[in-house]
C-alpha cells in the first residue's frame, strides 16, 4: 500500500457578465487514503556522515529535493536524487520495524554500498499528521564507514492558490534528530523526546520564525540528558508555492533549514535542519500542526 501521494486539486472559473461562480476550495487526499501510482517532490537537506560527525550540508528547496515515484503494481519506490542518482526499493527490501514504530524501512546492499530508505508519519502531541511525511535516504559505504544522507519532507503540499496570503499562525511541533561530538560514534546523542521547537509564519510578509532547543541522550546509556542550547531561525516562504528556507544561529553553532507547508490552508508543516559548531554537529526534522 502506498504511503506517499500527491494532492488532488479542484479549480473553478467565472460565469457570465452578471454572475460569477466561486472557486471551489482545494481538495486534498489524506496520507491514510492515498492509493495508486504517484510521483512527487520533496524538500530538505543533504549531508555527509562519518564517525567524526556530519559535514558538507546543503539544502534543497521544496520541489528540488529527492523525487519519489511509487508504482502500485510492484509496490515499489524509485528515489531520484538532485544529482540524478537513483535507487529502487520493493517489498523484498522491507525491514521489520521496531514495535510501535510509525517508521517503515527498506534496505538493500550491493557490494560495499548499503542503501536505506525510511518513511515516517510524524505525530504531534501523540496524534499522527494527516498530510505530512518525513523520510531519509542513506547511501552508506561500508569500506570507508561514510555515508551520504538525504533528509526530506513530503506528502500533500499546500497548493499555491490555497496558501494563506494574510494573517499569522503558530504551530505545535515535534522534534527529531541526532547530534555528534568530535571523535564520537555517529550518532552520539539522540535528540528525539528531549528537544522542543517553536514555529510561526507571517503569511502576509512571507516571514518564517522558529527556535530549536536541543537536548539528547546517548543510546549506550540513555540516562544523562545533555543540553546543546537554543537556536533561532529566520526564513521566508518561496514565491508561488508552499516551500520555505532559512538559517539558524545560536551559541557555538549555525545552520540551515528547508521545508514546506502541507494540507489545506497550510494546516501542517515540516522542515529538515542542520547545525554545525566547534563542539558538535546535529541534524534532524521538525514537523507541526497549526494551532
Amino acid at each position: 500500500m502506498p504511503i506517499f501521494a500527491l494532492l488532488s486539486a479542484c479549480s473553478g472559473g467565472s460565469g457570465g457578465a452578471l454572475v460569477s461562480t466561486p472557486t471551489p476550495p482545494a481538495s486534498y487526499t489524506k496520507i491514510a487514503d492515498m492509493t495508486g501510482d504517484r510521483t512527487f517532490q520533496t524538500g530538505g537537506i543533504q549531508y555527509n556522515s562519518a564517525p567524526s560527525g556530519f559535514s558538507n550540508t546543503s539544502t534543497f528547496a521544496f520541489g528540488n529535493g529527492v523525487t519519489v515515484a511509487y508504482t502500485a503494481a510492484s509496490d515499489s519506490y524509485k528515489l531520484t536524487a538532485p544529482d540524478g542518482s537513483t535507487v529502487t526499493f520493493d517489498p523484498s527490501n522491507i525491514q521489520a520495524p521496531p514495535a510501535g514504530s510509525t517508521t517503515q524501512v527498506w534496505a538493500k546492499t550491493a557490494g560495499t554500498i548499503h542503501d536505506q530508505f525510511s518513511l515516517s508519519v510524524p505525530t504531534v502531541s501523540g496524534v499522527p499528521l494527516s498530510y505530512t511525511l518525513t523520510g531519509s535516504w542513506q547511501h552508506f559505504d561500508t569500506a570507508t564507514n561514510t555515508a551520504l544522507v538525504r533528509l526530506a519532507v513530503g506528502g500533500a503540499p499546500t497548493i499555491a492558490s490555497d496558501m494563506p496570503k494574510t494573517g499569522t499562525a503558530t504551530y505545535s511541533t515535534t522534534v527529531g534528530g541526532a547530534a555528534n561530538m568530535p571523535g564520537g560514534a555517529t550518532p552520539s546523542y539522540l535528540l528525539t523526546g528531549n528537544s522542543t521547537a517553536t514555529f510561526s509564519a507571517n503569511f502576509g510578509t512571507g516571514a518564517i520564525s522558529t527556535t530549536l532547543t536541543l537536548a539528547g541522550t546517548q543510546p549506550s546509556t540513555g540516562a544523562t540528558v545533555t543540553n546543546f542550547g537554543t537556536f533561532t531561525g529566520t526564513g521566508s516562504i518561496g514565491s508561488g508555492g508552499p516551500g520555505f528556507t532559512g538559517t539558524l544561529a545560536g551559541t557555538g553553532a549555525n545552520g540551515v533549514f528547508s521545508g514546506a507547508f502541507f494540507g489545506p490552508q497550510a494546516l501542517e508543516m515540516g522542515y529538515d535542519w542542520s547545525l554545525n559548531g566547534g563542539s558538535f554537529t546535529a541534524v534532524g526534522a521538525v514537523t507541526g500542526r497549526k494551532n
